[in-house]
């Protein structure tokens, strides 16, 4: 049995939207790194910006790193 418990700081509206745009690109295509997935909504200048390696792989960014994308994505 698995028991998930939803996050107290939630994302909610714009940036869940945001969120879900930017892990839809980053895991779109397989095997890319996020400078190319992430092309369309800035690349490697919206990773830098945030902090996130634009040569990683979506699979090796933790969730703060795609709320940081996602928030920077939105504004």
């Amino acid at each position: 049995m698995v028991h998930l418990t939803p996050r107290p700081d939630a994302p909610t509206g714009a940036l869940l939207a945001a969120l879900e745009k930017v892990t839809s690109a980053a895991f779109g295509q397989r095997r890319k790194m996020l400078r190319s997935s992430l092309k369309p909504l800035g690349g490697a200048a919206l990773c830098e910006a945030v902090g996130v390696n634009p040569d990683a792989r979506a699979e090796v960014i933790d969730v703060e790193g795609f709320l940081r994308l996602a928030e920077r994505a939105v504004a």
